[in-house]
């Protein structure tokens, strides 16, 4: 049933069906994704026929204009929808973001910003970064490590819900060094990424740097 409603685009049914069996909702999420992918590489013909089931879902600003298109709208109900149904370690942006990247689709910034925002929990940047290096996205994997070194710093800590960032009197902060060892290493075997390369690792050095000055500043304060 799950599945026939998802093909048709009745997806606020097919939300509705799974919570009241209490089934997973990835599958709601993997078909919706898959209809914002169609109709962003579709023609006018899937744009004319998308209304319909938008209008469908209750989303109020569905509304056929020349302003908004319908893969805005779908795109839109998308993130209504991870905003309405939050998921522990928020599998059901993973799960998006794993449908995107396979089909070769960039991922939306707004999409991101929910990630790491999502729970106002810390986000983990550890699964975010493996599905980039899965999907061989050398560079957003790059800008992933330098914005949360950044964070660990205290510059944009708030949005991956760090509350505080790397001090003497702070609790410890942490890296994916396992993750990040090896997009160094991939970058380091590919000439045309030297100068990322370099970012990343300029960027990890004064990191480490600062530890070090602050594990000493919190042994003298002992």
């Amino acid at each position: 049933m799950v599945a026939l409603l998802v093909q048709t685009g009745l997806f606020d049914s097919a939300l509705s069906v799974c919570q009241t069996f209490k089934l997973n909702l990835t599958s709601v999420f993997e078909g919706m994704t898959f209809k914002c992918i169609k109709l962003q590489f579709g023609g006018e013909e899937s744009q004319n026929e998308a209304w319909s089931w938008l209008a469908a879902n209750q989303l109020s600003s569905v509304v056929n204009t020349k302003e908004s298109s319908a893969t805005d709208e779908a795109w839109q109900l998308l993130s209504s929808y991870l905003d309405r149904y939050p998921s522990a370690n928020g599998q059901h942006h993973r799960c998006v973001i794993n449908k995107l990247l396979s089909h070769g689709v960039p991922l939306p910034d707004w999409l991101i910003k929910s990630y790491k925002l999502c729970f106002l929990q810390k986000v983990d940047a550890a699964s975010l970064l493996r599905l980039y290096l899965n999907f061989d996205l050398l560079e957003a994997a790059a800008e992933l490590v330098l914005e949360y070194v950044d964070a660990l710093l205290g510059r944009g800590h708030q949005y991956f819900g760090i509350e505080r960032p790397l001090s003497a009197t702070s609790s410890s902060v942490w890296l994916p060094y396992t993750s990040i060892d090896q997009l160094l290493q991939t970058l380091n075997e590919t000439q045309t990424n030297s100068s990322i390369y370099n970012k990343v690792r300029d960027k990890l050095d004064n990191y480490h740097k600062l530890v070090e000055q602050t594990t000493k500043r919190r042994l003298v304060t002992r």
